[in-house]
């Protein structure tokens, strides 16, 4: 046997359960305010962060001092005191930040928690629904897109796609297939007054946060749909649609796409994202890779397979994407020139 690889290997096993711990702490000082605490304080004392975040001091200071170790957080030599920096700050606290992260942890640990299921479903098949995954994983996906909703999708992916703006702009109806809470929808309401926004989920919960979501912010142009996609009327309604980062997770992928297409104006634009991945697994030997291909079994693959579904995964790619996109008849497919280290980006026309 080679040895260098053994300890390889264990290097590896070593950082991957050092990643895993560290993200289960992140998910309790997202959950527990203790990064928004921190923010803008200058060096603490464990002491007065409990007291700021209302915690018990003891298991505060075990939390700074991992903490620190994982190189998240800063503290002086002696480590009595502890402090976040502005870089820190934006990434960790500011959930308005473009560079914000600190939601990352609620997929990975709402997923985990359910690992007794998942130990049932890896035996005897079928999965997980949406549903029985609960509330933490719908806000775990509002909490990831968040940043990119709010500071890239008008502002820059969408002024790519060639033609789109000036309809936009002019007013046009649009769909947002997979819109979860709500937050793509709304955005682009906010930044197309005369365009009319439908977001569609079929999860409930998604969808009544949705709602209030908008009645709250008080825009008019958004309408929220509970049902499925495959149910929507082929009568070449949008003249855009949208369905970001979820096409992948559904039952009948090929079916989504005919009903998308049938909802489609005659030349209406869909732009269709997918996550950043192969479909070979060696060329996802990188940190975004791996970390895709873990996420698939744990939600992608299960909601599929809950619903008696196909169970794409998410490791389509460029190739995945065309097949399934000529499957439905779509009669061209253009990578879009958007430069995101998560997601690819794809135009479709009827």
């Amino acid at each position: 046997m080679d040895r260098t690889a053994i300890d390889t290997l264990i290097d590896r096993i070593i950082a991957d359960r050092a990643g895993t711990v560290t993200i289960g702490l992140l998910y309790i000082g997202n959950r527990l305010g203790i990064f928004r605490a921190m923010a803008g304080a200058g060096p603490v004392t464990s002491g007065e962060l409990a007291e700021r975040a209302g915690l018990n001091e003891r298991y505060v200071l075990e939390w700074l001092k991992a903490m620190v170790a994982a190189e998240y957080l800063e503290c002086d030599p002696t480590a009595t005191k502890f402090q976040m920096t502005e870089e820190q700050a934006a990434v960790l606290a500011d959930d308005e930040s473009p560079t914000y992260l600190g939601g990352a942890g609620q997929l990975p640990i709402g997923s985990i928690l359910h690992m007794p299921r998942f130990l049932e479903v890896f035996r005897d098949g079928g999965g997980l629904s949406y549903e029985e995954l609960g509330p933490d994983i719908a806000e775990a996906h509002d909490q990831s897109h968040k940043s990119m909703f709010q500071h890239l999708l008008t502002q820059t992916w969408l002024p790519r796609v060639p033609g789109l703006q000036a309809r936009l702009e002019a007013g046009i109806a649009v769909l947002d297939v997979g819109c979860g809470k709500g937050r793509s929808s709304l955005t682009m309401a906010r930044a197309y007054p005369k365009s009319r926004i439908d977001g569609l989920d079929f999860d409930p919960y998604s969808i009544s946060q949705a709602r209030r979501a908008a009645t709250e912010a008080g825009i008019g142009n958004v309408a929220y749909l509970e049902m499925s996609i495959t149910d929507l009327p082929a009568d070449g309604a949008y003249g855009f649609v949208l369905a970001f980062d979820c096409i992948h997770d559904m039952a009948d992928p090929v079916g989504a796409l005919k009903a998308i297409r049938g909802g489609l104006a005659e030349d209406g634009l869909f732009v269709w994202s997918e996550l950043r991945a192969s479909d070979n697994p060696l060329e996802n030997r990188n940190p975004v890779g791996k970390m895709i291909s873990g996420i698939s079994p744990f939600h992608c693959l299960t909601v599929s397979l809950a619903q008696g579904g196909v169970g794409l995964g998410n490791l389509l790619g460029e190739p995945g994407v065309r097949g399934l996109a000529q499957e439905a008849s779509f009669s061209s497919v253009e990578p879009l020139p958007i430069a995101n280290r998560m997601q690819q980006f794809f135009l479709l026309r009827r």
